[in-house]
């Protein structure tokens, strides 16, 4: 008997502990209005306040920066330096020669993917790919050019398009190939020790700018699901968009 009055006692004093504060008494809604659209609009029941679900604010454009503001709720406001991108898997080895393997995950939407015949066209204005870390011990800023005379389209311009580029025996430099499309994976490849990356350390968060004319799109592996050998390989999968651009 003292053991069950004691098991008692101790789920009372835990159901206490875990149990939320006491809520605000009311006889109107607007005797619930914390003022903050951002955590829900509250009502009141019964004499007790509640709160509604918050405001998940995401438009799915990745050029924006998602916020909420107390009095005006979800703000998307344009990035200043770029489109961030979410990413499915980065590969850094150091074996024979500096290999890298990049493939984004299906955000390179909207203003994050270069239009045909714009002044963002790798096919008519090139890209390039800068990769980089600024972890102590193992610094490294490398910035990869990728000319217009090695692109080409994929597809119906006028419909489902895609950009390729091509430079298997690097003659202008360690890309060999990318393959860029609108609202799918995308990749690129690319080998020589022209890439100046170092792995002394583990070198996350590893932060990628793809640059298409004046367009940047950003991406950050970071120690998401990742298996480090120190000075021979990275592999890195799964990050989500930084939030924001360097």
């Amino acid at each position: 008997m003292a053991m069950r009055n004691l098991s008692s006692l101790f789920a009372f004093v835990l159901l206490m502990a875990v149990a939320p504060s006491p809520a605000r008494a009311c006889t109107s809604d607007a005797d619930c209005d914390d003022s903050n659209v951002c955590n829900g609009a509250e009502y009141c029941q019964a004499g007790i306040c509640y709160n509604r679900a918050p405001l998940v604010c995401d438009d799915a454009d990745p050029c924006t920066v998602n916020s909420c503001d107390p009095q005006l709720g979800c703000q998307y406001t344009p990035s200043a330096n770029g489109c961030m991108l979410g990413g499915l898997k980065l590969k850094l080895g150091i074996r024979d020669t500096h290999r890298v393997s990049l493939q984004t995950g299906s955000t390179l939407v909207s203003g994050a993917f270069p239009q045909a015949g714009g002044p963002n066209d790798p096919v008519l204005h090139g890209a390039s790919i800068r990769l980089f870390s600024t972890v102590s011990g193992t610094e490294f800023d490398g910035t990869y050019g990728m000319p217009s005379s090695h692109w080409t389209y994929i597809g119906d311009l006028s419909g489902k398009y895609a950009y390729q580029y091509k430079d298997l025996v690097g003659a202008n430099g360690p890309i060999r190939i990318a393959i860029f499309r609108n609202g799918k994976a995308s990749k690129l490849q690319g080998s020589g020790d022209a890439f100046n990356f170092i792995l002394h350390a583990n070198p996350q968060p590893v932060q990628i700018v793809l640059r298409f004319g004046g367009l940047n799109d950003c991406l950050a592996f970071g120690a998401t699901q990742f298996k480090f050998e120190a000075d021979t390989a990275l592999r890195a999968l799964h990050a989500p968009p930084p939030a924001t651009c360097p």
